[in-house]
């Protein structure tokens, strides 16, 4: 589910070890609105409110995250989707975002991010990424699905970082 970034980090400093056992080892995607030091003027940003959706979703004004697990109503059983539409597991409320954009998935031990075909593509570090192509994700990464930027976090990453603003 996706929540704000406010409210993990509010969790976090009343009780961290709550927030371990609800993250229970998942990674985190992150996402913060850009800010004019960080557009790049060439991207078309169409951040705004959620457009007739029913569950939260990442792509309006405030830094939200959501844990990368399998809702009970998606169809795929081992890809956890992204997409625009209410039916995927993470809901990007872009109109730089395909209806079915891409999944992340589960490798052995690692984590990867496929882009489905979509419209716009998707970047892993800066880089695009072949439709149908898995590319792994390491703590820290920065993804672009359409014109989202997003930060991929271990479950440790995310509650690093989390400690890190905490103490600043």
């Amino acid at each position: 589910m996706v929540e704000t970034l406010l409210l993990w980090f509010n969790r976090f400093t009343d009780d961290p070890a709550k927030v371990r056992t609800r993250l229970a080892g998942r990674p985190v995607l992150v996402y913060e609105p850009p800010t004019e030091d960080t557009i790049d003027e060439d991207d078309d940003y169409q951040l705004r409110t959620q457009s007739g959706l029913s569950v939260p979703a990442i792509g309006g004004g405030d830094p939200m995250a959501v844990v990368i697990e399998k809702t009970k109503d998606n169809a795929f059983q081992r890809r956890i989707t992204i997409g625009r539409t209410a039916n995927n597991d993470i809901v990007l409320d872009d109109t730089s975002v395909s209806r079915f954009h891409a999944w992340i998935e589960q490798n052995n031990a690692e984590w990867v991010l496929v882009d489905a075909g979509s419209r716009n593509g998707s970047t892993v570090a800066g880089r695009k990424i072949p439709a149908k192509a898995p590319s792994t994700l390491t703590n820290g990464l920065v993804l672009r699905i359409g014109a989202l930027q997003l930060t991929y976090y271990t479950a440790q990453g995310f509650l690093d970082m989390l400690h890190r603003r905490a103490t600043e």
